[in-house]
């Protein structure tokens, strides 16, 4: 059943798209939620009837939270339309044989693909000196206390259980099949991104010179079930280039990344922009975090704009959080002391993966040069 909550005069455009993000997040039992900027409203499909009253209490709590929030839109940094190219009309069950649309499994061409644009991101990295990392898909849930993760974005976190190693309990879970009543949280939680290991490599140390990463890894979100698919997954692939320095050389290394990528980005023939950001912060009394990240050019988003269709999503984004986590990690500078700036540039390799699927098909000799040139290698 349609729950329709009306929001004209109580939030604007940016307040009820940001609402609607959120609502994802905060309800069970529901299959999907959208906002009608027709009628201005909000637009819940519930799985039960009977759960109506606890959808409208939640949306009109939230409701009343985001009207008291300054929401900003994002500034355009480059946007690129390719209007002299003409772009086939893909089908997504083909791309479903290859790439399964819930992110459970890739396979042949997508594997392919997704080999091709890691080695692509690793070249780019050796470019600035890149010291190579493997990281696991743990991390200590003590680290990202350090940086709050659960705190400021509770709604993506997976943590890891386990049964206790304990006879008894071992034994009664064969003979009743009972786990729930015994299983418990250890010290791991699934990494939501792969710098967190950076910071905690580098913890407590002092840094002579500028030092880069770059590590390719597993990351883990917890996405409401009826929103999988296609580009969003719980489970993804994330090739990311860490940078630590003197504020200079972070500000520089994130834009001559920028525009390197950009230059890659058209070469293929996507289309999209470049534009500010910010984290997606859960609770209200956080938006002023959200609001100086805009403000103070800290992330920026590669949106692209799969054509004949009304997709778009985000397959990188370019980070400079400034001295925020070195103070976290208590990361200096050997030379004066001072806390270190860091950044990251992160790519969605299965992202990029299906944007090019999207746009180009699943024919090898219907893709741009650049990807037929690194397939035959």
């Amino acid at each position: 059943m349609s729950i329709r909550v009306p929001v004209t005069g109580v939030l604007n455009e940016k307040q009820a798209h940001a609402l609607t993000s959120k609502l994802a997040y905060s309800m069970e039992g529901i299959c999907a939620c959208t906002y009608d900027e027709i009628n201005r409203e909000i637009i819940v499909e519930s799985e039960n009837e009977s759960n109506t009253e606890y959808v409208l209490g939640i949306i009109q709590t939230m409701i009343l939270e985001e009207k008291e929030i300054r929401a900003m839109g994002s500034r355009l940094i480059k946007t690129q339309n390719q209007q002299k190219q003409t772009y086939p009309t893909i089908d997504q069950t083909e791309i479903a044989n290859y790439f399964d649309l819930n992110g459970t499994m890739k396979k042949e061409l997508a594997v392919e693909l997704y080999s091709i644009f890691d080695l692509i991101f690793q070249n780019i990295s050796q470019n600035y000196n890149a010291k190579n990392r493997k990281y696991s898909s743990l991390i200590p849930r003590e680290v990202m206390d350090v940086c709050k993760y659960v705190n400021y974005f509770p709604q993506n976190a997976y943590f890891v259980a386990e049964l206790p190693h304990d006879y008894y309990v071992l034994k009664q879970v064969k003979v009743e099949n009972d786990i729930e009543n015994f299983v418990r949280l250890n010290e791991f939680m699934l990494s939501p991104a792969v710098c967190f290991h950076c910071y905690q490599e580098l913890k407590n140390q002092e840094i002579k010179d500028s030092i880069v990463f770059t590590a390719e890894g597993s990351c883990f979100r917890h996405e409401a079930a009826w929103r999988v698919g296609q580009h969003r997954m719980n489970e993804f692939s994330m090739r990311e280039i860490i940078y630590f320095g003197q504020p200079e050389f972070v500000c520089q290394i994130r834009n001559d990344i920028l525009e390197e990528i950009w230059d890659l980005f058209n070469e293929i023939g996507f289309c999209g922009r470049i534009e500010t950001a910010h984290d997606p912060f859960y609770f209200p009394q956080d938006s002023s975090r959200a609001q100086h990240q805009m403000l103070a050019d800290m992330k920026y988003e590669l949106v692209v704009e799969i054509p004949n269709s009304n997709i778009s999503f985000s397959i990188a984004s370019f980070n400079n959080v400034k001295d925020t986590l070195c103070r976290e990690f208590e990361i200096t500078s050997s030379m004066d002391k001072k806390f270190l700036h860091s950044g990251c540039v992160a790519f969605g390799i299965d992202r990029w993966v299906y944007a090019l699927m999207s746009t180009f098909g699943l024919d090898i000799q219907c893709y741009p040069q650049k990807i037929r040139e690194y397939y035959r290698r």
